[in-house]
């Protein structure tokens, strides 16, 4: 049996073909690329709609395709009617639109929290769906149901209207331990129940293909399609994060760090508490908005011969800053060029650069870039129980985390072994974990994890010692930064 994940990410879809053994039979991307209008960033659905048909489609003209699993990044929402035709873009995760409102909710949040696991945010999307309300009001009226991308490509290739309880608990409007919607969470928000899609379980087949998508890819008419979950909690168990005793942190557009835990944790409020991939288990997690983003800006207005048409040459720009010594020569930056996520939720934050003289290059700028990262995500890493720091090491994803240079730096802040896979599908991979247990192809998540990996090369970069204690410092400078600029 042949399995194709789905993995959507922000401005790229991969279609991936696994076999029933994990091993990686084609792989199949296309661009999707944003959409900005003034302040908006938006996605157009059909755009998504035909990516996915030709990835599907060049797939299963060289392989047969058994089952489909999809993940996608979780808070974009947009409207379609009774027969899945968009009425408006998709509104996109880091797009703030919605900011007065959650102004509006947020004297709430001591009683929110406790519900949901999360204070309010503009990144979740029951507000972004307020906003549609408030401000598009005919197509809210008109819609029949508020969808994210999954949840919409999974209605493009089956005909159902529904998300997994991952996705939930990405609303702001699910109560993390009934894992449906709560009522009051809806009334506050002033959101209709009706528009919104049922809740399934994760890692559950949601539906199966129709006649209509056999004609437009080629694969069967009756295949099932699973949904696996968000993508952070799937690049969670795609790197192995299968009981209390790891720690990840996935560096793509944003930065993810996530600990799995048996119950919800409501401790701390800088912390998010979400459904994990892992079917009655959750996820804590805390969000860095800005990551390899934030590189992606430097490489375009410093390193614009490394840019490259949105190709960026990211080896020759870290081999450039790593002549750049630790410490940057003592240029400083804070990358909250989006705002301050998780462990402070102020949208209202933006970058600083300081402690630049006329001795100072370009490549200390680089290099403080990666410094600034990795101290954000140390930052975020403090806020999580005694119990998940103090795990013997920690498993890196993602874009950025190809870097051995940024590896090494995040390391040392940390002070704990950081290993990395030579295979930067964790999330694709995680998903098809998720799928080879819901198809019974393995009894558990462990026997499809250790199938899935078997010989998989890892690098484990190890803490210097004098480096921990010499990066304390660029941690704690960073921090005053932030709160001058606060």
């Amino acid at each position: 049996m042949n399995i194709l994940s789905v993995d959507v990410g922000t401005t790229s879809m991969r279609g991936i073909l696994y076999s029933a053994k994990g091993k990686e039979l084609s792989l199949v991307s296309r661009l999707t690329p944003l959409i900005f209008i003034d302040n908006f960033i938006e996605q157009d659905a059909l755009v998504l709609k035909d990516k996915l048909f030709e990835i599907v489609r060049e797939t299963a003209e060289a392989n047969s395709v058994d089952a489909i699993v999809v993940t996608a990044f979780r808070s974009a929402p947009a409207l379609f009617d009774k027969e899945g035709r968009p009425l408006s873009n998709f509104i996109m995760w880091q797009d703030t639109r919605n900011k007065e409102i959650c102004e509006r909710i947020a004297p709430r949040n001591k009683e929110i929290y406790q519900k949901v696991g999360a204070k309010v945010n503009a990144v979740f999307t029951a507000s972004k769906v307020t906003w549609f309300k408030e401000h598009l009001n005919e197509a809210y009226q008109k819609a029949y149901k508020a969808l994210v991308v999954p949840d919409y490509l999974i209605n493009t290739m089956t005909g159902a209207f529904t998300s997994d309880k991952t996705y939930g608990s990405r609303t702001g409007i699910m109560n993390i331990f009934s894992c449906d919607y709560d009522k009051e969470m809806v009334d506050l928000y002033n959101l209709d129940l009706e528009k919104l899609p049922e809740l399934v379980d994760v890692g559950s087949v949601v539906g199966y293909t129709t006649e209509e998508f056999e004609k437009a890819t080629g694969v069967k008419t009756g295949t099932p399609v699973i949904s696996s979950g968000g993508d952070q909690q799937n690049s969670a168990l795609g790197l192995g994060e299968l009981d209390e005793s790891s720690l990840v942190i996935n560096c793509g557009t944003g930065g993810f760090i996530i600990s799995l835990v048996d119950q919800p944790y409501l401790e701390n409020e800088a912390m998010i508490c979400n459904a994990s991939a892992v079917p009655g288990k959750y996820v804590l997690e805390s969000n860095v908005l800005a990551s390899a983003a934030a590189l992606n800006w430097m490489l375009k207005e410093l390193f614009p011969e490394l840019w490259n048409d949105g190709h960026p040459d990211f080896k020759r720009f870290h081999e450039l800053v790593g002549k750049s010594a630790p410490g940057a020569n003592g240029v400083r930056i804070v990358p909250l060029f989006q705002g301050c996520g998780s462990r402070d939720w102020n949208l209202d934050a933006r970058a600083g650069f300081t402690h630049i003289s006329l001795g100072n290059t370009r490549n200390d700028l680089g290099r403080a870039m990666l410094e600034g990262i990795a101290a954000e995500i140390v930052k975020s890493v403090r806020g999580f129980p005694e119990k998940s720091q103090n795990v013997s090491r920690i498993y890196v994803g993602g874009g950025l985390t190809k870097s051995d240079l940024f590896d090494q730096i995040l390391c040392d802040m940390l002070g704990k072994p950081l290993v990395r896979y030579d295979d930067a599908q964790a999330t694709a991979i995680g998903a098809f974990i998720s799928a080879a247990v819901t198809l019974k192809l393995y009894p558990d998540y462990e026997t499809a994890f250790a199938k899935a990996r078997e010989g998989a090369k890892t690098f484990t970069f190890e803490p210097d010692p004098e480096m921990h204690a010499f990066y304390q410092d660029v941690i704690r400078d960073t921090e005053e930064v932030y709160k001058s600029l606060k």
